[in-house]
């Protein structure tokens, strides 16, 4: 199968769909607001971060789905 062992995931303003951007030491934890550069707003890092898991699911099905319906799709030329 092939199934990808990493998925990148952009992390978004939750306002503006642009991506979050912080100094390259940053460290971000439960509670702190994330400040977008396109549009000013103030993103909750619990929330910034369930949606980008949410995303990275998403995508892992999709990857798995694929895997199995070619697995299968061979299997049953056979």
């Amino acid at each position: 199968m092939n199934i990808p062992d990493k998925i990148n995931i952009a992390v978004v303003c939750l306002f503006c769909g642009a991506a979050l951007e912080g100094p390259e030491n940053a460290v971000y934890s439960s509670g702190d607001l994330i400040k977008c550069a396109q549009c000013g707003e103030g993103n909750d890092y619990d929330s910034v971060v369930e949606v980008a898991k949410e995303k990275g699911m998403e995508q892992l099905k999709g990857a798995v789905q694929g895997a199995i319906k070619e697995t299968f799709k061979g299997l049953l030329k056979r």
